[in-house]
């Protein structure tokens, strides 16, 4: 729901078109308050204040307090922040809600990857994260075919509202369920937990230190969060970019046809792409030099195919086409770089690395990168006729897409930085198949001694045959009080 809130507000049901001479009302949230493409880029990227302030925060608590509760505390803020956007009457109401948003995502992005690194499976870890990762690309699609949907038939108020009232019960759930522990975080030793606000800030100073000094965790962060400024231009920009340069003369329906064409292209290459990038890592061995530069290879594929679709396409069949293949290779990328954030640093640091590279994929990706997209995007069309202003995205957009390429140098960059003294993988038995192995070793061990005292029965009896008066003697033993093998 929190990716699925990303589509939702960048769809053009929610987003809607800003006021022009031809339209003075515009639609949606541009229209309602009026915004210029600077403002309306402000929107996806306000919600970093709540990200920046709590996500340090959350990466300490856990050490002390139990996952699922702070889960539950963070979405529910979440919930009451989006349930907010539904009825903010100002813009400046509008933006502290969406910063509010913020803190849903910093309550699980310290603590999810850290958890699926402790349980999962050796052989099938990358599969697993490319399952959780699945949550980005379907989420951003399918919150553009609600926006489009919702918005188009009811309103963008309602579409907050709907999505506020369907994230409850997994508030309730995480408030509910069972306590959630971290194995290297807590489990090892009480001694990590802090006992006051000034140790844990200490505590937290120094771990931040230890991060942001490990050079492969330098690289990998800056190659992602210029994957990230890609990404969010994309998901933001993405479909009034179609909308403009395919749908321009096609009123509300080219719009909805746009977000939700936009969308399932989204789920599918999404989908795809975040299963094929975890099975090729699990298959070509996971290790973290390995998952760098399967990164690097996907970023660069991805940006070719991409540049090809805003430069070369003339129809929007064509360009869904071709830029589904560089989205495919794109999201490939999902589950190696969540692999290499939990193995470039040792495991105790594990949910602070996640959320110092996510804080550092938003403040220095997603977050300016939408409101400077449309900073570039109102230059270039500025004092043009309306059809060669939409032919601009093709300019603007492509300029975006060549950040892929200064991402995948720094990838490898990472790759060749990762000597096995900077990997920090787990060793291959997970928690889970080392439970397994104790149960099955234990069960054998019980097994043997049962094996042991049948031959011993067996080896007893045979002597009691050959000599009639010790099974009497025996017997009468028995009968007195028993023998002390017996009593044993």
């Amino acid at each position: 729901f929190v990716f699925l809130d990303r589509g939702l507000i960048s769809s053009n049901g929610v987003n809607g078109s800003p006021r022009t001479d031809q339209d003075p009302d515009g639609s949606g949230i541009q229209g309602a308050f009026g915004l210029s493409y600077f403002e309306d880029g402000l929107l996806p990227a306000i919600f970093m204040v709540g990200l920046l302030l709590s996500c340090p925060v959350f990466a300490e608590a856990v050490k002390a307090v139990s996952a699922f509760r702070l889960l539950a505390l963070g979405m529910g803020v979440w919930t009451v922040a989006v349930l907010g956007c539904s009825v903010a009457p100002t813009f400046p109401l509008l933006l502290l809600c969406r910063a509010a948003v913020g803190v849903g995502e910093a309550s699980f992005v310290s603590l999810a990857a850290p958890f699926i690194d402790d349980y999962a499976p050796a052989a099938a870890k990358a599969r697993w994260f490319a399952v959780f990762y699945l949550c980005t690309p379907v989420g951003y699609a399918f919150g553009y075919i609600m926006g489009g949907v919702v918005g188009s038939v009811l309103s963008w108020r309602a579409a907050f509202a709907l999505e506020a009232l369907l994230m409850v019960p997994f508030v309730v759930f995480a408030a509910t369920a069972a306590p959630l522990s971290l194995h290297a975080v807590h489990g090892d030793s009480a001694a990590c937990v802090p006992r006051s606000l000034s140790a844990a800030a200490s505590a937290l100073l120094a771990d931040t230190q230890k991060v942001v000094c490990m050079p492969v965790w330098l690289a990998a962060t800056g190659g992602y969060a210029l994957y990230v400024a890609v990404l969010g231009i994309y998901a933001y920009w993405g479909p009034q970019a179609g909308r403009q340069l395919f749908f321009e003369d096609s009123g509300d329906a080219g719009a909805e046809n746009a977000d939700i064409a936009f969308g399932a292209m989204s789920v599918v290459t999404g989908v795809l792409g975040t299963i094929a990038g975890g099975a090729a890592l699990d298959a070509f061995g996971a290790t973290l030099r390995s998952a760098n530069a399967v990164c690097a290879l996907c970023v660069v594929v991805g940006c070719v195919a991409a540049l090809c679709a805003f430069a070369l396409t003339t129809t929007f069949a064509s360009f869904l086409g071709v830029f589904g293949v560089g989205q495919f290779f794109i999201f490939m990328q999902q589950a190696p770089v969540a692999m290499v954030a939990m193995w470039c640093v040792p495991a105790h640091l594990r949910p602070l690395s996640n959320a110092l590279m996510t804080v550092c994929n938003h403040l220095f990706g997603d977050v300016p990168s939408p409101p400077l997209l449309g900073l570039l995007q109102s230059k270039l069309a500025e004092g043009k006729s309306p059809h060669d202003a939409a032919q601009q995205w093709r300019v603007s957009m492509s300029v975006a897409t060549s950040l892929l390429l200064a991402s995948a140098v720094l990838f490898a960059a990472a790759a060749l930085k990762s000597i096995p003294g900077s990997d920090f993988r787990p060793s291959s038995v997970s928690l889970g198949d080392a439970h397994t192995q104790w149960s099955a070793s234990m069960h054998e061990g019980d097994e043997d001694e049962e094996d042991e005292e049948e031959g011993e029965k067996a080896a007893e009896e045979e002597a009691n045959s050959n000599n009639p008066s010790r099974t009497l003697l025996r017997h009468g033993g028995d009968r007195g009080g028993g023998s002390s093998r017996q009593t044993a």
